[in-house]
C-alpha cells in the first residue's frame, strides 16, 4: 500500500530561538514543511530554508486561522500536521506517526499536547490536553476564529485519536509574558464580535492567570459558570478546570470545597476534579476525605477531549498525595508505598523524594 504523504503547516514570526527544536523534531517524517511567515525581522526564515522549508509570506491580520489557511492552500501532502514553533513533537510516539495514517481514518485527528508552565522547563508543572492536530487535505477543511482557531467544513465532523505527544514551551513564564497583551486583545476582538464561545472564556481566563491577574480570571470563570446555571446550561468542564485550578493557586480552599461536587456530578470520570478535591480536603484537614478523593483519580480512566487535565494527577501527583496524607495519620509503612510508587511513575517528583528521604530516616533511627 502507498504510504501517504504527511505535510507539516506552521505559522511564524520572529522565532530564531524556538525553531530549529521544532523543525528537528518532523525533519524526519515530513514529506513537505509549509511555513507561513507573517512578519520576522530576525533569522527564522533564513533557518527554516535550512531545513528545506518552503517558506510563503503573510502580512499579519490579527487573524490565526487567516495565516492558518494560507499554509493549509500551499500543503500537497495527503494529511497535515498542524505545528507552532514554539512546539516539538515528542521523539518516540511522533515517529509512529506516518505508519497511523491511512485511507481508513476520519478527517481529523486528535494527539495529546502537553503545555509546560514555571519558570523553565519541568514536567512537575504541566497541563495536557487533546486537541485536533492532523487534518485530511481534501481542501474542505480549513479553520475559522481569530483566536483559539478551529476546523470547520462538511468533513470535519469525524475525529480519532493518536497515540502521538507535542510538547508546548509558550506558556512557560517568559514566553506567556510576551504573547499575553497580544492574546488578550485578540480575544476581547473576538468576543465582542461572537457570542461567548466558552473555549474564548476559558482562554482569556487562562491569559488572565498568566498575566498575574488571577482574580479577573476566576470572576470570569464563575461568571460564565453562573450564567450557565441560570440557563439549566451544564458548565463545560474546560471551564470547571480553570476554576478550581485558580481557586486552590490562590489558596481559597473553601470557596472551592463549595462547588467541586458539583462539577463531579456533571464530570464523574474526570480525574483532575478529584485531584483538585483532594487538594481542598487535606487543606481543610479532612485528610481520610482527601484519601478517598485521591484514590478515586487514580481509579478514574475515562478519556474525554474535552477535558484539561494537570499532568500527572492520575498517577504520580496522586500517589504522592496519598503518601503525604498516610504519613499525616501517622501510617508510615503505607506512606513510604505510596512515595515509592509515585518516584517509580516520575522520578523527578521531588515532594516525594523529600518525604520518602524522612520516612525512611525516620524508620532508620528507629530500628
Amino acid at each position: 500500500m502507498k504510504r501517504p504523504k504527511l505535510s507539516v503547516c506552521m505559522i511564524v514570526k520572529n522565532e530564531e530561538r524556538h525553531i530549529v527544536r521544532c523543525l528537528e523534531s518532523v525533519q524526519h517524517i515530513a514529506d513537505e514543511i509549509i511555513v507561513v511567515d507573517t512578519g520576522s525581522n530576525d533569522q527564522t526564515e533564513e533557518i527554516c530554508r535550512s531545513f528545506h522549508a518552503q517558506v510563503y509570506h503573510h502580512q499579519w491580520t490579527q487573524d490565526y486561522s487567516q495565516a492558518r489557511n494560507i499554509s493549509l492552500h500551499h500543503a500537497k501532502g495527503e494529511w497535515i500536521l498542524i505545528l507552532d514553533a514554539d512546539e516539538e513533537l515528542d521523539l518516540d510516539t511522533g515517529s509512529l506517526l506516518r505508519s497511523l495514517l491511512n485511507d481508513c481514518r476520519q478527517s481529523l485527528g486528535y494527539v495529546k499536547v502537553i503545555n509546560y508552565t514555571g519558570k523553565q522547563w519541568d514536567e512537575n508543572e504541566a497541563f495536557e490536553q487533546m486537541q485536533i492536530r492532523l487534518i485530511r487535505n481534501q481542501r474542505k477543511i480549513t479553520f475559522k476564529g481569530r483566536i483559539c482557531e478551529k476546523p470547520v467544513g462538511e468533513e470535519a465532523s469525524g475525529a480519532f485519536s493518536l497515540p502521538c505527544v507535542i510538547h508546548h514551551y509558550g506558556y512557560l513564564e517568559q514566553e506567556a509574558k510576551c504573547k499575553h497583551k497580544h492574546n488578550v486583545s485578540i480575544l476581547n476582538t473576538e468576543l465582542s464580535s461572537s457570542y461567548a464561545d466558552p473555549l474564548l472564556i476559558y482562554q482569556k481566563a487562562a491569559e488572565y492567570d498568566r498575566g498575574g491577574e488571577p482574580s479577573k480570571a476566576i470572576r470570569l470563570a464563575m461568571n460564565f459558570i453562573n450564567e450557565c446555571n441560570s440557563k439549566k446550561q451544564i458548565p463545560p468542564a474546560f471551564i470547571y478546570y480553570i476554576k478550581f485550578k485558580l481557586l486552590i493557586d490562590t489558596e481559597r480552599y473553601e470557596e472551592a470545597e463549595r462547588d467541586i461536587d458539583e462539577a463531579l456530578r456533571h464530570y464523574p470520570d474526570y480525574s483532575t476534579l478529584y485531584y483538585y478535591k483532594g487538594i481542598m480536603m487535606y487543606q481543610h484537614k479532612k485528610v481520610r476525605e482527601a484519601i478517598t478523593a485521591f484514590e478515586s483519580c487514580l481509579q478514574t480512566q475515562g478519556e474525554n477531549h474535552q477535558y484539561v487535565q494537570v499532568k500527572g494527577a492520575a498517577d504520580f501527583r496522586s500517589l504522592c498525595w496519598l503518601g503525604v496524607c498516610h504519613a499525616e495519620l501517622n501510617q508510615h509503612m503505607t506512606a513510604v508505598l505510596y512515595l515509592q510508587k509515585a518516584l517509580k511513575a516520575n522520578p523527578r517528583c521531588t515532594q516525594a523524594q523529600q518525604l520518602l528521604s524522612e520516612l525512611t530516616k525516620d524508620q532508620a533511627v528507629h530500628a
